[in-house]
């Protein structure tokens, strides 16, 4: 696997973790705001990897079709 693909699994393990630890809790206002904030934080993250490791595959790619 390559190092994206592991940067990857591990930010979206983190948002499946996020996920299921706010999933079954009954929450105020402030512990809502908090757990979407985390939320949005990691799916930021995990956009931000798979980004950059579709980028970095198109360069890839054009050095091997040169």
């Amino acid at each position: 696997m390559t190092q994206e693909a592991d940067e990857a699994a591990r930010a979206l393990r983190k948002l499946q973790e996020l996920t299921n630890k706010y999933s079954n809790l009954e929450m105020d206002g402030d512990e809502l705001k908090q757990s979407i904030s985390e939320r949005i934080n990691a799916t930021e993250e995990l956009k931000d990897i798979i980004a950059k490791a579709t980028q970095a595959k198109k360069d890839r790619e054009a050095r091997y079709n040169k």
